[in-house]
């Protein structure tokens, strides 16, 4: 099988791009998310681009030169156009602290390095995710790096090692994918943007073209067609993004892409769907759709807050409309266009970008659009109030940084504020941290604050989340108390992480490593949880437990109040009566009694 142009693979990137577009909507029906596994639809992308872009090398055999350019046609002229405008709706929309985010990702887009900057910022599902314009440009990344360097595997095997394309370049595949799960046991988050981790899904795609070239027509492929799709859909509807991925589970997706691929023959029933007119269009348009889709979705956040079902609509409308126009009237005649004076046009938008990129930098984000009230009321949201109390004595953290921010200290580090009055320990997790500040204006308490985020006082022998440090700060916090005179402990901590713990691991990352062997059950950890609350009245001190703080909850969902506060601030509000309701936390708190 070996079509020129295989209109049945622009159905494949409609339901890619669709999928991707849907999972990033926060979409639901009756509470049940659409599409949870629709951040699956990049996977297929980068096994259509490897199979795509191996098929160039191999049949056409572009001298360097032309490969390259023909990628910055392809590529950069929608890519610039959307950052471009971009950037004025961040200058119109954008606080100051917003838009100085919204600066690096720009950085990282031009450059096509974005998954490198995202890589070491919160992880791809994170609630913060929702608020980053360029996020989705991580995926473009990870094919540039992959075009700047595929070029040269694949003229240097042709030129060497010409009777062993496949296997080096399944040898490659196995190599990548087996990095993938070696990174993710130590970061999942560093495996999900990783470039070297991801490039086994174009070898895929590199790998069913050179089966394609000599793949014979069978009875069965109809049906694996079909199964090929199943699994596609299957991937796309069930898998959850709390599932381990990459990886296995990534691999799914890129197995029912591959079969796809090979087994789609003309005029078969699936060939028939994914070449329906609708299909086609939106395959066609698809990039675009991909640039606009998460921009619009954020800006739409930023200004009017979250998005429902019926807002979708009309913004999905929008994002159509936009990539239509973008790809009909620049798009396409600039890729198309024979003449090298349309490079001015995208040099012009790279110097709009660095000029707007600067100037974010000397003017601190363009912070002279509000006024002096404003600026003085937005610096409230600057950080969470968890990573808010710090003072200029400075401590260190278990590997031996400095700071100044109180949370990450050790214990013999830590924060302390003297006072003449009673003694007060504040001990736990980020969750009794977001008083800290408080506290500190009490003139009649002399305090110590103990605090490291995702980190409860226990026992050692437990951690959570992204600090497998905590069994051994545990530890140095059980020093510092069995020095300490009897005296009042207020202890908190998120006790809904108390499912999620995980056993020590003997080599770690702090604040990095996230991947465990073992997990610890709840009854275990809340097992250690009361045998410290019972040390601490052993050594004579008088424990004080905080219960679970609810969370606000608005229209049945989970509400980011301080996002929707800074929100209305920016827009000039500066008193508030809104009320938000809040999930009951009853059951978790009869748990802790």
């Amino acid at each position: 099988m070996n079509r020129v142009y295989r209109s049945e693979l622009d159905g494949l990137r409609a339901i890619a791009v669709l999928s991707v577009i849907i999972y990033h909507a926060n979409l639901a029906f009756k509470g049940i998310p659409l599409f949870s596994g629709g951040f699956l639809g990049v996977d297929i992308f980068f096994v259509l681009s490897g199979f795509l872009i191996t098929g160039i090398l191999i049949d056409k055999s572009p001298t360097l030169l032309q490969f390259y350019k023909s990628r910055v046609d392809r590529i950069y002229p929608a890519l610039l156009l959307m950052l471009f405008l971009s950037c004025i709706f961040a200058y119109i929309y954008l606080i100051p602290s917003d838009l100085l985010n919204f600066r690096e990702q720009l950085k990282g887009a031009v450059a096509f390095f974005s998954n490198y900057i995202f890589m070491y910022e919160d992880s791809y599902i994170a609630d913060s995710s929702q608020y980053k314009i360029l996020l989705h440009t991580w995926s473009l990344g990870v094919e540039w790096q992959y075009y700047l360097a595929f070029p040269f595997v694949i003229y240097g095997i042709k030129k060497f090692f010409s009777s062993q394309f496949e296997q080096i370049l399944i040898i490659l595949f196995a190599v990548s994918f087996f990095y993938c799960l070696y990174l993710m046991k130590i970061n999942s988050t560093f495996a999900f943007y990783s470039t070297p981790a991801r490039v086994w899904e174009l070898f895929a795609g590199g790998i069913v073209f050179l089966i394609s070239k000599h793949l014979k027509d069978s009875k069965f492929d109809n049906i694996l067609s079909a199964f090929g799709l199943v699994i596609i859909a299957y991937c796309l509807i069930f898998f959850k993004d709390t599932d381990a991925h990459p990886g296995f589970v990534s691999l799914l997706a890129v197995f029912g892409t591959t079969l796809f691929i090979l087994f789609t023959k003309e005029n078969s029933f699936i060939y028939k769907i994914a070449t329906l007119r609708i299909s086609i269009f939106f395959g066609v348009i698809s990039y675009s759709l991909y640039l606009y889709h998460q921009p619009i979705l954020v800006f739409y956040r930023f200004s009017y807050g979250e998005i429902g079902n019926k807002v979708f609509v009309a913004l999905f409308v929008l994002m159509i409309l936009i990539s239509y126009l973008s790809y009909r009237f620049f798009e396409n005649p600039i890729r198309r266009s024979k003449n090298n004076k349309k490079y001015l046009i995208l040099l012009f938008f790279v110097l709009f970008i660095i000029a707007f990129y600067k100037g974010a930098k000397y003017t601190n984000g363009y912070e002279f659009r509000q006024s002096q009230e404003v600026r003085e009321a937005l610096k409230h949201f600057d950080s969470p109030e968890y990573k808010r109390f710090s003072q200029e004595t400075l401590g260190f953290t278990i590997d031996n940084k400095e700071v100044k921010t109180c949370m990450f200290r050790t214990p013999h580090t830590s924060c302390k504020i003297e006072n003449i009055g009673k003694n007060l320990l504040i001990i736990g997790d980020s969750f009794v941290d977001v008083f800290s500040r408080s506290f500190a204006n009490k003139e009649s308490l002399n305090m110590n604050f103990i605090i490291l985020g995702q980190c409860p006082l226990l026992q050692e022998g437990v951690w959570f989340g992204e600090v497998p440090e905590c069994s051994d700060t545990n530890k140095l916090r059980w020093i510092e108390i069995e020095k300490m005179n009897p005296t009042n402990v207020l202890v908190g901590t998120n006790f809904n992480q108390f499912y999620r713990g995980k056993k020590p691991i003997s080599q770690y990352i702090p604040t990095v490593t996230k991947e465990f062997k073992e997990k610890v059950s709840k009854e275990e950890v809340y097992k250690s949880f009361r045998k410290s609350i019972e040390k601490l009245i052993s050594l004579g001190h008088n424990p004080i437990i905080l219960l679970q703080p609810p969370s606000p909850i608005k229209d049945g969902k989970s509400y980011d109040v301080a996002k929707e506060l800074k929100r209305q601030v920016a827009s000039g509000v500066l008193s508030f009566k809104e009320e938000w309701d809040a999930v009951p936390t009853t059951n978790i708190d009869n748990e802790v009694r």
